[in-house]
């Protein structure tokens, strides 16, 4: 088994955060020109900005996190097309040259500019994607911000009459698991943290939270 990590290694020399944060955007939509590798910077930094699902403020642990971004999963067979994918990507040198000061800005913290994506923090094509990795589309707050190139962006949002409900109560509510959630995304958008879940639901084991579960937040 390699990844694609080993495979930068072998083509680049090197791996760090920068290049992994570069290969990400060149990529997923090197071939959709400068707005299209912007757009996926963007959604990166959108989860790197609201702690996406629990899962950290490091733009390079929200791309590296299992099935997230497909490209740095292991394979077994496949290696071989993502060397291949490399080798050309590697030839295209205005890609590489654009990408890398947004990783730059990545890995900073910041990503000068409006977002084209108006906060989305998924995409997909629509002609290639896997319907299965798509469950966040059925999730009940999904919207669709924009549509650049060939990727269709969206996000989250609360419903505003949740939103009408915990302002006015400011008393802990009982809220339904969706289908694909986690607790730290929960907890993210509901503006508390994970701990805090935990000691109004004595027993609650933060990893196996399941469909249709209601906890108290």
């Amino acid at each position: 088994m390699i990844s694609l990590k080993d495979l930068l290694n072998e083509q680049f020399g090197r791996i760090d955060s920068e290049l992994i944060l570069a290969t990400t955007i060149v990529l997923e939509a090197g071939g959709e020109g400068s707005n299209g590798m912007l757009a996926v910077a963007h959604v990166i930094h959108n989860r790197a900005k609201e702690n996406h699902n629990g899962w950290g403020t490091n733009p390079v642990k929200q791309v590296l996190r299992p099935y997230q971004f497909s490209m740095w999963n292991d394979y077994n067979a496949g290696s071989e097309k993502w060397g291949d994918v490399l080798k050309r990507a590697k030839a295209r040198d205005g890609q590489w040259a654009y990408a890398f000061p947004l990783a730059k800005q990545l890995r900073a913290g910041i990503l000068s500019g409006v977002d084209p994506t108006k906060g989305a923090v998924f995409y997909y094509n629509p002609t290639t994607a896997n319907k299965d990795s798509l469950g966040f589309t059925k999730h009940p707050d999904y919207v669709q911000t924009k549509t650049i190139g060939q990727h269709v962006f969206g996000t989250l949002v609360d419903k505003p009459a949740d939103k009408e409900k915990k302002a006015k109560t400011g008393k802990s509510i009982l809220y339904t698991v969706k289908p694909g959630e986690t607790l730290g995304g929960i907890a993210n958008r509901n503006n508390t943290t994970i701990a805090n879940i935990v000691s109004k639901n004595p027993g609650l084991d933060p990893g196996k939270i399941r469909d249709g579960q209601q906890i108290k937040i």
